[in-house]
């Protein structure tokens, strides 16, 4: 969740109901009540972030809560709370290091370890020196 601006420059501010309801997802945690869409800068489409997440247990895996709405519509009708499917990409696959990328499935844009600057296998440690430091 983005409580603070590291990409696209909407906002939301959930009310007082919406928050009821993500205080009651059994699991959740604290939600926040204003949060930053979590997309690209510039993005197409709908506006992103993610309201809850939710524990897993011995029974159901964890699963996030998404908040989605129209651009310029942050508090009107078209704004919704769903689930949905998390982004398959992931940067350095298979490698101690390896990062998911922690938007919706289908997303617009950049996966969001690609914002920021440039980074490329040379900027990350080797996993052997990483496995070496954890022994």
């Amino acid at each position: 969740m983005s409580i603070r601006r590291v990409s696209c420059p909407a906002r939301i501010v959930f009310l007082d109901g919406e928050m009821a309801a993500l205080d009651e997802l059994e699991g959740g945690f604290t939600a926040e009540q204003a949060l930053w869409c979590a997309l690209e800068e510039g993005h197409t489409g709908l506006h992103h972030v993610i309201a809850q997440c939710v524990r897993g247990t011995e029974t159901a895996p964890p699963w996030v809560m998404w908040a989605r709405w129209p651009p310029g519509n942050e508090y009107g009708p078209g704004r919704e709370l769903l689930r949905l499917d998390s982004c398959p990409a992931k940067f350095l696959a298979g490698a101690v290091s390896e990062q998911a990328c922690s938007l919706p499935e289908g997303h617009v844009g950049r996966h969001d370890y690609e914002f920021g600057p440039p980074i490329t296998e040379a900027d990350v440690m080797p996993d052997w020196l990483l496995r070496r430091l954890d022994e």
